[in-house]
């Protein structure tokens, strides 16, 4: 691999078969099935998030010709009745305006480049050319390497719960208002004690931060936050975000799509806690 080969651009419907072989290369390596599992309908939901559908679209990273890592975005009807939004108590104007982290997954050999944490930012800038300023993710309680990823970006844990059986945190960011953390209010909460970080959010806590104390557990940061007129550019001022430039080795590609008359859908499902 080489600086010059590596390349990113939106994916089309010729990219299907390769995304299905990537998603499928990656999900053989998880041991733990609350990480990440299939989807029920791989393809379908595949092709949900590929351009042309209306209902999302699919950043890939190449090297040369074979794709490495890719990072999804769903653009839900707000109508749609299983949008997470709702979960967040979204109204209708804000479901209009929201858009889904879904998927991302990158190729064992490329692991450790941030490829994950610059496709979670390229989603981000996405969805605001798309015209939806408020972005939402889930992850499993036990995918530390995610929350981290996704808490360093400026999204806050908003809804503690189980989907399907399944244990999630859902994230969200106003990318217009993304508020700043009341200090004062801040508590720390084992990252497995789901049942009182629920509490928390029920009396209006989000989760901010994680920590590891002396015996390597995991702790949670909850604390309230004040509203305030800043944007999600002043994030570093604002929050507990690091920021990271784009890897120099990839270039940018944003190729002419063909006219796409499927009609999909594009409802989250919590297999996908894998951002």
């Amino acid at each position: 691999m080489s600086q010059e080969t590596l390349r990113m651009r939106l994916l089309t419907s010729e990219d299907i078969s390769a995304l299905l072989a990537l998603r499928a290369d990656v999900l053989a390596g998880v041991d733990d099935p609350d990480l990440y599992s299939r989807e029920p309908d791989e393809a379908e939901f595949v092709r949900t998030h590929v351009g042309g559908s209306g209902q999302g679209e699919t950043l890939g990273i190449f090297d040369s010709e074979q794709l490495i890592a890719y990072g999804m975005l769903g653009l839900p009807d707000p109508q749609d009745p299983e949008h997470l939004g709702h979960f967040l108590g979204e109204d209708e104007a804000s479901l209009a305006r929201t858009a889904i982290l879904a998927s991302c997954m990158v190729n064992g050999q490329y692991r450790g480049r941030k490829f994950q944490r610059w496709l979670l930012r390229e989603r981000i800038a996405l969805a605001r050319a798309q015209g939806r300023d408020i972005c939402i993710a889930m992850a499993s309680l036990r995918n530390h390497a995610s929350r981290h990823n996704l808490m360093s970006e400026g999204l806050r844990i908003g809804w503690v719960g189980e989907l399907s059986g399944l244990k999630r945190h859902l994230f969200r960011v106003n990318l217009s208002n993304p508020g700043i953390v009341d200090e004062q209010t801040r508590q720390l909460i084992e990252v497995s004690d789901w049942e009182r970080q629920q509490v928390f959010v029920q009396k209006g806590y989000l989760g901010v931060d994680s920590l590891q104390d002396d015996q390597q557990r995991i702790k949670l940061v909850f604390a309230r936050m004040k509203g305030n007129n800043a944007t999600y550019a002043d994030r570093e001022e604002l929050s507990f975000c690091t920021p990271i430039m784009r890897p120099a080795e990839v270039t940018s590609e944003r190729p002419r799509r063909p006219a796409d008359d499927r009609q999909v859908t594009s409802t989250p499902s919590p297999h996908h806690a894998r951002c």
